[in-house]
């Protein structure tokens, strides 16, 4: 999604000096050793702290030891951007010697960030499919000059980096189409974006099935928590997905703070699944520091695991799409909208195999398949008919100005996309309470 404009008219003087005073916090406290989030919390709260537990202690459950899912969404930052250099990656970090042309005869290679802010570059549709040349994957530079090619690496995302060392990292997770944040968050909700494939859907203007549909059918209980707005939620911004969709978007669920997650952390109410939604500051999205996210997505984190909920909770931590940035690996096409390019995505449980990067190949709509798998849904591909053939032209660079544009059906029904069953490892003991950095 651009931001430009949002942040050049409606940033006033006051959340600047916020912004600033927040990264520069972040900055200071970055690198400043680890501890054990167990540890912290128990003399915190007075009590005597309870050690790491080993990681080849044993445990016994299946899938049903998972009661709490949390779903969280980043923004604009591809697999290479963030994980292309982690020591871990093997094959699907930055390969050796990897450059892209320059357009003048020249080759560009991937260069470390200066600093945790960056360019907004661009990254419609038509941007994206020319970075992508038809799987060519040689278009970043040409298309959005150098800026596309910047990496971090555990230097600047030690949390981030401490996550994959003792979770799950995904290696070969991709977003669902070749475009920008709204179609592609879309996905994570639905498994369509019915054809979108731009920002410009008007909020109660969509009205197809999504995820909370069937959880409701099945009275699985849900919440949105909109990270940092703090105490109110006056105005939701569009990573809530939900305002988009008439049925739901005055629905009180969508509009719960986070200091009602922390309180619902504390009292032992967290829902059967929560969305983890962030405000534009913390979330990444250029040009907001890295910073400043990686440091809110550690307090939700490092909340969850302190937690009573932790040892029956599994966390997915994704990014909606790539933000015009670079990544190496071509996306397999699976329709006319995509898979669009590699994202990083993090599966942080007690029962996620331990420092493992996983090959299987996922996309947005794996997290709705766990989520049917796991409470016994149904796909909303056997629900949502209404895409299977063909899709409405407007909003629809697809469509190429027609009145309807090449079908998007639901992508939960499609087996070669894994459901993340295969990261889990339910012989782990749950009490497992890792060392990670403060930030």
């Amino acid at each position: 999604m651009d931001l430009k404009k949002w942040y050049s008219e409606n940033l006033t003087r006051r959340q600047a000096l916020k912004t600033m005073g927040g990264l520069t916090g972040a900055g200071f406290m970055i690198g400043t050793g680890t501890y054990n989030i167990h540890q912290v919390l128990a003399r915190k709260e007075g009590l005597a702290a309870t050690p790491t537990i080993s990681p080849t202690a044993t445990g016994t459950g299946d899938a049903t030891s998972i009661q709490h899912v949390l779903i969280a969404c980043q923004e604009n930052r591809t697999f290479d951007t963030y994980f292309g250099m982690y020591p871990k990656a093997g094959n699907y970090g930055i390969p050796p010697n990897y450059t892209q042309p320059d357009g003048k005869g020249g080759t560009v290679a991937p260069q470390h960030a200066s600093q945790p802010t960056s360019t907004d570059i661009s990254h419609t549709w038509s941007a994206i499919h020319s970075e992508w040349d038809d799987g060519a994957m040689d278009g970043f530079v040409t298309t959005d000059g150098t800026g596309a090619m910047i990496y971090y690496d555990g230097s600047d995302l030690p949390y981030y980096y401490a996550l994959a060392d003792n979770f799950t990292l995904c290696g070969n997770y991709f977003c669902s189409l070749l475009g920008p944040t709204d179609p592609n968050r879309l996905y994570l909700w639905t498994a369509t974006s019915r054809g979108n494939t731009s920002n410009s859907i008007k909020h109660g203007s969509l009205n197809w099935p999504v995820i909370v549909d069937l959880l409701d059918a099945q009275q699985i209980s849900w919440k949105c928590y909109n990270i940092g707005l703090g105490s109110t939620t006056n105005s939701l911004e569009v990573f809530n997905t939900l305002i988009f969709f008439s049925k739901w978007q005055n629905d009180p669920r969508i509009k719960f703070t986070e200091n009602d997650y922390y309180n619902d952390l504390q009292a032992g109410t967290l829902p059967q699944v929560s969305f983890i939604i962030t405000e534009g500051n913390v979330s990444e999205h250029p040009p907001q520091s890295i910073l400043l996210g990686q440091k809110k997505m550690a307090q939700v984190a490092n909340a969850l695991i302190g937690s009573s909920a932790w040892t029956s909770s599994a966390l997915f931590f994704t990014y909606d799409e790539g933000g015009g940035f670079f990544d190496h690996v071509a996306p397999p096409q699976v329709d006319a909208y995509g898979l669009g390019f590699r994202v990083p995505m993090l599966l942080v449980s007690p029962y996620a195999r331990r420092g493992y990067v996983s090959g299987q190949l996922y996309e947005h709509s794996s997290v709705l398949k766990f989520l049917e798998r796991r409470y016994g849904l149904p796909t909303l591909a056997s629900v949502n008919h209404q895409f299977d053939t063909q899709t409405p032209g407007t909003n629809n660079d697809a469509a190429n100005g027609g009145a309807t544009g090449p079908a998007a059906p639901p992508r939960d029904a499609l087996s070669q996309l894994g459901d993340f069953y295969e990261t889990l490892d339910f012989t782990q003991d749950p009490n497992y309470y890792p060392t990670l950095p403060p930030v």
